[in-house]
């Protein structure tokens, strides 16, 4: 039962919580391995707010799956990616229906959901660092043991950081917080002045996706390649929408289909931009305090190739940047 399932999550707190998650009679879920993307199969006639409260069912089970399965495989670094994934995925599909909800009450539901993803963006920041090495090291010339150091030393600070997160999530917050989140799902979130509340979910869905793509060539079209802050809002925007057409794809269009291998292409290559920049500063910010000099080269080396394959990558995508404009 999914009591079970999330006392587990938080196993030395399990008494507490089977009085507590009986009371919302959360229903139980099948587990599933996390990765793999799941949806809901909808009919586009389906009713709007039927649909997204299945939606938003399904969202809310994936966070549970993810973080069971993040206890479960502490030592497996795809754990922690999958919780803030399976976290964001959930926000994006609240995002969309964001003019339906009471505006206040919903603003809270997203604060509390990034809070909860924040918690584990350190052990996954450093995880990138060291996925990323170990990209050089297979595609470098360099010789195999060049990042030695290096790699010891991100891998100390990961198992800090790690050490921290479960010691933050032994506590009751993370379960309490989902508790809420799913009470304010039962507790009717709906604003019944809005205008598309009593419609179809086909409706809906095509004059929302319609809005959101609008907005990102709106941003496209001013975008500046330097600037950074500009990139990340950018690949926010059209991750948000990705997640969104890989949940709703049993009512959507092959058109709308199709535009999710677009967006996530080109997430690919933001992202990887992105990366460099946070990379360079979590790395500069790590070795400021060490005296290791090879510690600093070994950082600059990595610093400086990961610039480079940056730069080829945004070279690419500002090349795509017009034709994806015009369509």
């Amino acid at each position: 039962m999914m009591m079970e399932k999330l006392s587990r999550l938080l196993h030395e707190n399990q008494g507490r919580y089977d009085k507590g998650l009986r009371l919302p009679q959360i229903p139980p879920i099948k587990s599933v391995w996390v990765v793999g993307q799941s949806s809901p199969t909808i009919k586009a006639k389906k009713k709007l707010v039927p649909a997204a409260e299945l939606i938003m069912k399904s969202g809310f089970n994936e966070i549970i799956n993810a973080y069971d399965y993040f206890f479960e495989n502490p030592s497996d670094p795809e754990g922690v990616h999958q919780v803030r994934v399976r976290i964001r995925r959930f926000r994006a599909i609240l995002a969309f229906f964001a003019p339906l909800f009471k505006a206040e009450h919903y603003q809270r539901q997203q604060d509390t959901l990034r809070q909860m993803a924040g918690q584990f963006g350190e052990v996954r920041q450093l995880d990138v660092l060291l996925e990323g090495i170990a990209e050089i090291e297979k595609e470098s010339v360099l010789e195999i043991d060049c990042f030695g150091e290096i790699k010891s030393f991100l891998k100390e600070k990961r198992e800090a950081a790690f050490d921290h997160l479960m010691v933050a999530l032994k506590t009751d917050d993370f379960a309490l917080e989902l508790l809420d989140i799913w009470i304010w799902k039962l507790n009717e979130p709906w604003d019944e002045t809005a205008s598309d509340l009593h419609g179809s979910i086909k409706d809906y869905t095509k004059k929302q996706i319609a809005n959101w793509h609008k907005k990102i060539r709106r941003s496209m079209k001013t975008l500046e390649i330097e600037d950074q802050q500009a990139i990340h809002r950018v690949r926010i925007k059209s991750k948000k929408l990705r997640y969104v057409i890989e949940q709703l794809s049993s009512i959507l269009d092959q058109k709308n289909r199709k535009s999710m291998n677009a967006f996530e292409k080109m997430q690919d290559d933001l992202g990887y931009y992105h990366d460099v920049f946070a990379n360079q500063h979590l790395l500069e910010q790590l070795v400021a305090d060490c005296d290791d000099c090879q510690l600093h080269y070994q950082a600059g080396i990595v610093i400086g190739w990961q610039m480079m394959a940056g730069n080829r990558k945004i070279k690419k995508f500002s090349e795509k940047v017009g034709t994806v404009v015009q369509k």
